[in-house]
């Protein structure tokens, strides 16, 4: 057909026009155009002509997603099946019986885009909470997490009646709203297993990824004071770093998602760990959020370091090379480094640095390869490698001074025990939503 040629050309927007209005005779030659991967035409240009013919590129569709020979293939006609204008999503619904995995795992996701319009639908989605695939399971909990709320009564059935769909409707119930959504039981089953777990619990590495203080002190409470912290709940150290790492990382635009609760430790060989979104850094704007973190990292390290003798905060990303380090003794910064503002330093390098390369000082001096012939620069380089002290990091500092997270194990002492608590804006707002690991 010429006009499905003509998607590949410079008319592409007047021919996908036409064959739009063609409707269902058009749905043939196009979808053959998507699932030729050697075609000249975009694949996500026949995607949208199918997608807003809509209705009769269902089943054709779906027949082809069934049988796509390639994962490519399957990927193209999953992504545009989920986007397909259909006006009555039960079509999709019906599909979640389909035997194809693929099949009900892309309805599943058609559902999930119409939000807080899927309820009518969840039933239908709650039949494969206990799906053999474990994409489709997914994808399932993805699309009755998007009705939000309105899923809460149904997943709260689930849950006291039997077999494998009552694991998923928990973790659902805690991605929707989190403690809040949990009903009494629930309630008293999670807290149950926070003690049985956290009774023969050992300290384990923690992925790093923002910043924490330490504080040399086992008196949780007067930590708890002095970060402004309420409603401290008992925690296992897992669950705590869980917590932490998904407040940092997850995109949520739920308000002060990222500022509502901290992570406090229990001593870890005679030190308190603090890890939390300083909420005046979660409030700023972007452009000003790094000017106000470090701002707020001196004065909080100061006043800590008034009342605790000590108090050092470190930094570290698992994205980029960013890291930094604030120590303060007897109410004074005595040293402040951040590897992405190097000129904005405060006090001298401190004697736990010593031996160490700062990160943004350059590792091969600019004269290391002068006169060093074209055949020799590979050795010279190697040489120089072996000879370059080791680099400076959050993580080296807080190993030589306080606790390294990163290095915790069975080697650590513990005394206490780990909570989560809220802040002045986690006190103005219900629980956070997510499933956390135990």
């Amino acid at each position: 057909m010429e006009l499905v040629e003509d998607l590949a050309g410079e008319d592409r927007q007047r021919a996908s026009d036409r064959l739009v209005a063609m409707g269902e005779a058009a749905v043939g030659p196009v979808l053959a155009v998507l699932c030729d991967e050697r075609s000249p035409v975009e694949w996500s240009t026949a995607a949208l002509v199918l997608q807003r013919i809509g209705e009769p590129a269902l089943e054709p569709l779906v027949g082809a997603l069934a049988a796509a020979a390639t994962t490519e293939v399957a990927r193209r006609c999953s992504s545009t099946l989920g986007g397909l204008r259909v006006a009555d999503g039960g079509r999709f619904a019906a599909l979640l019986s389909h035997p194809a995995p693929r099949v009900r795992e892309s309805a599943a996701s058609a559902l999930q885009d119409l939000r807080a319009d899927v309820e009518p639908y969840l039933p239908a989605l709650a039949g494969v909470l206990d799906d053999p695939d474990e994409a489709v399971r997914r994808r399932a909990r993805l699309a009755i997490e998007a009705a939000g709320w309105l899923a809460v009564p149904m997943l709260r059935e689930i849950r006291r009646g039997t077999g494998r769909r009552r694991t998923a409707a928990l973790t659902t119930l805690a991605d929707v709203g989190g403690w809040d959504a949990l009903d009494e039981a629930d309630r008293r089953a999670v807290a149950r297993l926070i003690e049985i777990k956290a009774a023969r619990e050992a300290p384990a590495p923690m992925h790093l990824c923002g910043s924490w203080f330490a504080v040399p002190t086992a008196d949780q409470p007067a930590v708890l004071d002095a970060f402004g912290l309420a409603e401290p709940r008992a925690v296992t150290m897992r669950l705590g770093g869980s917590a932490w790492t998904r407040d940092h990382h997850g995109w949520s635009s739920v308000p002060h998602a990222e500022c509502r609760r901290t992570y406090v430790t229990p001593a870890l060989d005679g030190w308190t760990l603090v890890f939390g979104k300083i909420p005046a850094v979660a409030h700023a704007a972007p452009a000003d959020s790094e000017t106000v973190w470090r701002d707020e990292v001196r004065a909080r390290c100061a006043a800590l370091s008034a009342r605790f003798g000590a108090a050092h905060c470190y930094g570290a990303s698992c994205g980029d090379g960013w890291t930094a380090w604030c120590l303060a003794e007897d109410g004074e910064v005595i040293r402040f480094y951040d590897a992405f503002e190097p000129g904005d330093q405060t006090g001298e390098p401190h004697p736990a640095e010593a031996g160490l390369r700062l990160p943004h000082i350059s590792a091969f001096p600019m004269e290391a390869f002068e006169g060093v012939p074209r055949e020799g620069i590979a050795e010279r380089f190697r040489e120089i490698q072996r000879t370059l002290p080791a680099q400076a990091h959050a993580t080296t500092l807080a190993a030589r001074l306080s606790v390294d997270p990163s290095a915790l194990g069975p080697h650590t002492t513990v005394a206490g025990r780990a909570v989560l608590a809220l802040t002045p804006c986690g006190l103005a707002e219900p629980s956070t939503p997510g499933a956390l690991a135990i």
